[in-house]
């Protein structure tokens, strides 16, 4: 009797065994090459429906490869990393996959790669868990697989592979099952030859309708590829390891509409093929107009031509207040003229000898300021901003934007007043460096040293390696206050500046910064023109410092000018050592600077001839 009471008590007062419902699902259904503009009501209808009614955004399939190609799609969906795919991989895409059972080679292979990707650690985080990834098609066994290349069956994480064909079948099964799908554009179809934005919609527990962004990309509608992973976990209530840079995907705001998310991938594309044109273009037409001046010595063309070189970098940014890329880069050059012609002509203004120059540098940096206190809308897409197809960076100010800024405020501030200087520094600092601005640790590094030069040389004293080593560490203290303020922050709003901080107290900085050296060092030596960076700036180094007779001249006339250069090339120097893929600042510095240069020197000629 008494063992039946004891019985009875456990049955009554025990909780009872977890019910396989409990558990979440989630469906990550994966389309090689499904873009927005597949997505029709004829086509593709349930996935049109659903886009109306669902959390949606934009993909940027961003890997380690050159093309992201199957292959190395599904393995960075499951590394939550950029992954370069091992075997056969060829431009353009192939078609054939090396499977789940290359995994081990693949984890290998990417092991010593700057990224630190680990193909298969989604798969293996969550088996440490006791949940497996089930999967469907050979691809999806890439992402589902482990590390040693084993995949589940009827698991709670099931990756299914599809085609755009096909695509409305698996999503429609995936949707009945009342998991979290995820639809992912998991890379470039086979064939492709050019990278472009995918289609990435959520629906189900977790998403309500609205825009897709994730703290990777702080931008809606933007997310990553990498993103995937991260979000898989944290159904699960798994942090995502350092090993994995994305971060978990969220829905905000309303659903966009699918006009607005196919205009996102025309956007990329148009800035994808239009980059090259506008600065051969333009820097062709700069060199044309200005060497002819010059050497006919038609000084007032030869000055306009300059004003109009410093002002073009400006009006490329302002073209992106309308959709030039619905028409092509002939609408970009356009727009670029109007807006070049409106600033030089402002510039006239200007009286003295550096006035003009630093009318239309402080214009270009009024321009980027404004920006960047307004979203950096004008970035995204832009020839000197930054592009989501590149992924480097989706919102603040990038290392193009950033070396056009620091040239452009250093030759502004070089022109004017010493209490004016002051102001810029204040300002710009804080612009550049805060979170929800500029989000810019190098870009404070270098700023502030380049400053403290500035103004020492403008006030007659020497720039001591001391003086601008206390100016580093003042710029170190004010990376530092942004960065704390930042990480105090929840974890879904922190930027990269945030998020560091949690990598130093837990260790794992040291291989971010090293993984970023790599970068800046890969970059330089990618191709023969970044390459040939090195040279073109110790020519401009040795122009300043053995200037030829008419530089000469300006330098004799207002030192201020030499002033500014020099903190000019502090910022570029320190922007490239303390940035991955800080290559971009000392070039668009230059970009920035020569014209306006030589724009004084043609001034100087004209006014004492």
């Amino acid at each position: 009797m008494r063992r039946l009471l004891l019985l009875l008590v456990l049955v009554v007062f025990l909780p009872a065994p977890a019910h396989a419902d409990t558990v979440p699902k989630v469906v990550v259904v994966g389309i090689p090459g499904l873009r927005w503009s597949d997505v029709t009501e004829r086509a593709t209808p349930t996935l049109y429906r659903l886009q109306q009614t669902a959390a949606s955004g934009v993909l940027s399939v961003k890997t380690a490869a050159a093309l992201d190609c199957p292959a190395d799609g599904w393995l960075t969906l499951g590394a939550g990393n950029r992954v370069v795919a091992q075997g056969g991989h060829v431009d353009p895409c192939p078609q054939a996959l090396p499977g789940q059972y290359s995994l081990p080679l693949q984890r290998r292979a990417n092991a010593d790669r700057r990224e630190g990707a680990m193909p298969g650690l989604l798969a293996d985080l969550l088996r440490r868990k006791g949940i497996c990834v089930s999967a469907t098609g050979i691809g999806a066994g890439m992402a589902a697989a482990d590390g040693s290349g084993n995949v589940g069956r009827d698991c709670p994480v099931q990756v299914v592979e599809a085609t755009i064909a096909t695509s409305d079948v698996a999503i429609t099964r995936a949707v009945a099952t009342g998991a979290t799908v995820l639809v992912v554009g998991v890379s470039e179809g086979a064939g492709e030859s050019d990278p472009h934005l995918h289609v990435v919609l959520a629906t189900g527990p977790g998403f309500e309708p609205g825009a897709l962004t994730s703290a990777s990309t702080r931008r809606a509608p933007y997310v990553q590829l990498v993103d995937v992973a991260p979000t898989v976990l944290q159904r699960f209530g798994i942090a995502a390891p350092d090993e994995m840079i994305g971060e978990p995907i969220r829905s905000v705001g309303d659903v966009p509409t699918l006009a607005a998310l196919r205009d996102e991938a025309v956007k990329a594309d148009a800035h994808r093929t239009a980059t090259v044109p506008w600065f051969v273009t333009v820097l062709g037409l700069e060199a044309l107009v200005l060497s002819l001046g010059m050497w006919r010595r038609r000084w007032r063309i030869a000055e306009l031509a300059g004003l109009a070189g410093t002002c073009a970098v400006g009006a490329s940014y302002l073209a992106n207040l309308l959709p030039w890329w619905r028409s092509g880069t002939p609408a970009l050059l356009g727009l670029t003229a109007v807006g070049t012609a409106v600033l030089t002509g402002i510039t006239l203004l200007g009286r003295g000898l550096l006035a003009r120059a630093g009318i239309a540098c402080g214009l270009v940096a009024l321009v980027v300021v404004a920006d960047l206190l307004t979203g950096a809308h004008l970035q995204l897409s832009s020839v000197a901003g930054y592009s989501p197809l590149v992924a480097g960076r989706f919102a603040g100010i990038g290392n193009v934007a950033f070396g056009v800024l620091a040239a452009a405020v250093l030759l502004a501030a070089a022109s004017t007043r010493s209490a004016t200087v002051a102001a810029l520094t204040a300002l710009v600092v804080i612009v550049d460096g805060a979170p929800q601005w500029g989000s810019d640790v190098g870009g404070v590094l270098a700023l502030v040293p380049a400053y403290a030069v500035l103004v020492l040389l403008l006030a007659g004293r020497a720039a001591s390696l001391g003086r601008v080593a206390v100016a580093a560490v003042v710029g170190a203290l004010v990376v530092t206050a942004f960065a704390v303020a930042d990480h105090a922050r929840p974890a879904a709003d922190q930027t990269h500046l945030g998020r560091f901080v949690g990598q130093v107290l837990d260790g794992s900085a040291g291989g971010v910064l090293r993984r970023k050296a790599v970068a800046n060092l890969s970059l330089l030596f990618h191709s023969p023109i970044t390459a040939l960076l090195p040279v073109v700036v110790a020519g401009a180094v040795y122009l300043f410092l053995r200037p030829p007779e008419p530089l000469r001249r300006v330098f004799d006339r207002t030192p201020a000018w030499r002033a500014g250069l020099l903190a000019v090339l502090t910022a570029s120097a320190l922007g490239f050592l303390l940035n991955d893929s800080g290559a971009a600042v000392p070039a668009l510095a230059l970009v920035v600077a020569v014209p306006a240069t030589l724009a004084v020197v043609a001034r100087q000629e004209r006014t004492s001839g």
